[in-house]
């Protein structure tokens, strides 16, 4: 087994990220030469680098090419990813990136409102 420094290990995490895919062999390497503990450090460190390089656009019917290209120049270096998610956006649009969630649904709309009237009463 090799003994990789953490910042070896974060290293690695994030030119994985970078590249976007992992060859059989690199994935063969890590789970044969990493100790568990290694291992654990190096999938927190991959899901905070796809977490910080991703934007995750949940909406509701269908997003218009408009939409997609205003969202592609606010995040011009990030990778997005469209989710279609009827069911809980009920309407509108809701876009999470990194630890942030914009949140221009409906229901979201409906909530503030609600509460902004409990507020005032």
């Amino acid at each position: 087994m090799v003994v990789m420094k953490t910042q070896q290990i974060k290293q690695l995490a994030l030119s994985i990220v970078e590249q976007g895919e992992v060859s059989s062999d690199i994935s063969q390497w890590i789970f044969n030469n990493l100790q568990k503990s290694e291992l654990k450090l190096f999938i927190n460190y991959l899901s905070r680098a796809l977490k910080e390089s991703t934007v995750v656009v949940k909406y509701a019917g269908e997003a218009t090419s408009v939409v997609k290209t205003k969202i592609q120049k606010m995040f011009p270096t990030k990778k997005l990813v469209y989710v279609r998610d009827d069911e809980q956006i009920g309407a509108g649009i809701k876009i999470e990136f990194g630890d942030y969630i914009l949140d221009y649904t409906v229901t979201n709309m409906i909530i503030k409102i609600m509460k902004s009237i409990r507020e005032s009463l």
